[in-house]
């Protein structure tokens, strides 16, 4: 009997959210904070690379670097 290879390429994701609402902006980076929405998705489907970097005085609050690339 053959044995089938049904592997699957995926990466699990967690998303992020605007820190602010009306102030969702810093220096024209985004202000996220860490959601607790998980999803699996394939690899494959990744389109972009984004670097978001922590900032480090603040609690549960990131930016997307959008000078890096």
């Amino acid at each position: 009997m053959e044995e089938l290879n049904n592997s699957l390429n995926l990466a699990l994701i967690r998303w992020y959210d605007f820190k602010y609402r009306n102030h969702p902006y810093f220096c024209e980076c985004p202000r996220l904070k860490l959601t607790e929405i998980y999803n699996f998705i394939d690899v494959e489907a990744i389109q972009d690379t984004v670097h978001i970097v922590p900032r480090f005085n603040s609690n549960d609050e990131y930016f997307v670097n959008q000078f890096i690339f």
